[in-house]
């Protein structure tokens, strides 16, 4: 071609721009930018946990019929003592 030999294997470039060095400013914003995202997600992550219902009643709504039966079944077996 025109002598000029490019590596294909090569990783491509990450577009992210790295904070300026003389600018301390803007690599102390990028950084709290950064932060207040992976707050953010932190946050949500909890959020969805407490929102989670890990209740004996949350249990029961799911499966009605099993702990019916199962409590049936125990109610059996004490009783045959």
């Amino acid at each position: 071609m025109n002598g000029v030999h490019v590596d294909e294997t090569a990783a491509p470039a990450v577009e992210q721009d790295p904070p300026d060095p003389q600018d301390p400013k803007e690599a102390l914003r990028q950084s709290i930018e950064r932060s207040e995202a992976e707050l953010r997600e932190a946050v949500d992550e909890l959020t969805a946990a407490v929102n989670n219902d890990v209740t004996l009643g949350a249990y029961i709504a799911e499966r009605p019929w099993a702990w019916l039966l199962g409590g049936f079944a125990v109610g059996l077996v004490l009783s045959r003592r």
